[in-house]
């Protein structure tokens, strides 16, 4: 969630927007203020305010070019907040008010729906709004067009099982990634790489259910590389908030795979090893992430952070529970043909991590 190099981007475009016949500069000034204000508070956290912020500004101001960057900040609120529903409608909102007029607006729109749609579920529509917002490439950041859509898109794929996409789009993502770095005229902070780094491998579990932990661990396995990357560069804003990310998609996985339900219909201990047949074909690929993100760790005579060492350190215990759990012994009873007829959880895709370290 990117909010800082588009929030940053906002403001030298809609500099460039000239003030409309009739408003006074005093008008133009507090308009500045209002949106400065807002824009302080989505970077700062606080998005019940810069919702508030957003909506007042809407009141004052109804007829102010500047409405669709205050809509589009509403919007980030919203998704902050997990009001997805609301989210969604603002940022359609926008694509369709601003697609002529403002295709930059309109472009990040599209952009953000396709967050919006992964956390409501709907991975066909994240799809479409990548593929949409693909077509304002012109008038959205270079590391959005190059390596972003690419990573989700890839994202996406693996979490169908489509192998193939889900590689080709990841080789597109780390080649994007290296042409952005190449031609990027500004300097490349910390700041920026981790925040670029975050929007890659950032994964939604709002939607995760028995039904589909697999799904979601093929999602995490291909694009969870961007997201460790994002740590390297100790930045307070974006490599916390990977931290957070990274911890919060394991535990969720975990608590998942632990909590998975004992069968109805059985006898309790055919129902037991139903359940803990189960668990061992989630656990197994569980463990595939922690070993693949270790990686990712700083080598011998490498210096690590504080966001390093405490996702190494958290990974190591979960390791450690997740072992425990493939290890435990279950009596095997006598399987029915009832039992026998289970469909089995499709393997996941495997991709091979990119050997660049850099990357």
């Amino acid at each position: 969630m990117f909010l800082v190099f588009f929030l940053g981007a906002w403001v030298v475009a809609c500099a460039s927007i000239s003030m409309p016949r009739g408003e006074s500069s005093s008008q133009g000034m507090s308009e500045a203020t209002a949106l400065s204000q807002i824009e302080q508070q989505l970077t700062e956290g606080h998005f019940e305010a810069a919702l508030a912020g957003a909506n007042q500004f809407q009141a004052a101001h109804p007829f102010s070019l500047r409405s669709q960057k205050v809509r589009f900040f509403k919007g980030r609120a919203l998704e902050e907040l997990g009001r997805w529903s609301e989210a969604e409608q603002t940022y359609r909102a926008i694509s369709v008010i601003s697609e002529k007029n403002q295709p930059e607006i309109s472009a990040l729109a599209l952009y953000r729906l396709s967050y919006v749609y992964e956390a409501l579920g709907d991975d066909q529509r994240v799809l479409t709004s990548l593929f949409e917002a693909g077509k304002y490439a012109p008038f959205l950041p270079p590391e959005v067009t190059n390596a972003e859509i690419p990573s989700r898109l890839a994202m996406v794929y693996a979490k169908e099982n489509n192998a193939v996409e889900a590689r080709k789009w990841l080789v597109q993502a780390d080649l994007g990634l290296r042409k952005t770095f190449d031609s990027r005229k500004e300097p490349l902070t910390e700041a920026w790489l981790a925040q670029t780094y975050y929007n890659m491998g950032a994964i939604s579990t709002e939607q995760l259910s028995n039904d589909n932990i697999m799904t979601v661990l093929q999602g995490q396995q291909a694009v969870q590389k961007y997201l460790i990357r994002a740590l390297q560069y100790g930045d307070p804003l974006w490599s916390a908030k990977a931290l957070e990310k990274l911890k919060s998609t394991y535990l969720d996985l975990w608590k998942a795979i632990e909590a998975y339900p004992e069968p109805g219909g059985y006898e309790p201990l055919v129902a037991q090893k139903i359940k803990k047949d189960e668990q061992l074909k989630l656990a197994g690929p569980f463990m595939d992430l922690l070993s693949e993100a270790e990686l990712y760790r700083p080598g011998t005579g490498q210096k690590s952070n504080t966001y390093q060492n405490d996702f190494f350190v958290f990974t190591a215990d979960l390791r450690t529970r997740v072992g425990g759990v493939l290890a435990s012994p279950l009596l095997t009873p006598l399987m029915s043909g009832q039992d026998k007829a289970r469909q089995p959880l499709k393997a996941p895709v495997k991709i091979v991590p990119s050997e660049d370290p850099n990357l």
